[in-house]
């Protein structure tokens, strides 16, 4: 069975993602348009939506292109921290980077729906090889501070991943995973 992207696949839509995405750091906030360039999650979201548009616009030439944006690149180092977002990682609309400080891998058989939320320290990664579609993440997903997710895994919407949790089963919509190996947390009971 062959996995459908639900994202655009179209190389410029990425350019209207980057924008709807600098707009939620600016957060209606007119002056945040001049200080969001020192933000580090928008040099990590600038730096993986250029090199997804240019990944999808020449294809498997890209590897030999992208060397005309090594010196972003470098730079975006210093500015965003350590993050390695693969360009054939497909990501929707709505990425959010807290803290990409602390490091952010995202591995290039991801297929991630809109509104990942990304804390920082995070993994999202395979252990063994795995087809597209076999890493999925649904939409408006949301990963706390170094919670890791290793494929093959299919994680539904609106999941929340504890801080520190590590996520090798798939998971539901709505459910919260914690701990190591990540498990559902259980409901809490008030009667007590």
């Amino acid at each position: 069975m062959t996995y459908t992207s639900p994202n655009s696949q179209k190389p410029f839509d990425q350019l209207s993602y980057l924008i709807s995405e600098l707009k939620l750091i600016v957060n209606h906030r007119p002056l945040r348009w001049v200080t969001c360039w020192f933000n580090g999650g928008a040099h990590v979201i600038i730096s993986y939506r250029l090199d997804r548009c240019g990944y999808l616009l020449f294809k498997h030439s890209w590897s030999a292109f992208r060397l005309l944006l090594l010196p972003y690149q470098m730079l975006t180092r210093l500015l965003g921290g350590d993050h390695d977002i693969h360009y054939k990682a497909d990501i929707g609309r709505g990425l959010k980077v807290l803290h990409p400080a602390l490091g952010l891998v995202v591995s290039s058989t991801a297929i991630v729906g809109k509104g990942l939320l990304l804390t920082g320290g995070n993994c999202i990664g395979i252990r063994r090889s795995t087809r597209p579609g076999d890493l999925t993440l649904g939409d408006y997903v949301m990963l706390g501070a170094n919670a890791v997710v290793l494929g093959p895994v299919h994680i539904g919407n609106n999941v929340q991943i504890g801080a520190g949790a590590v996520v090798t089963h798939d998971a539901s919509d709505g459910e919260v995973l914690i701990g190591v190996p990540a498990k559902p947390k259980e409901p809490h009971n008030s009667d007590k």
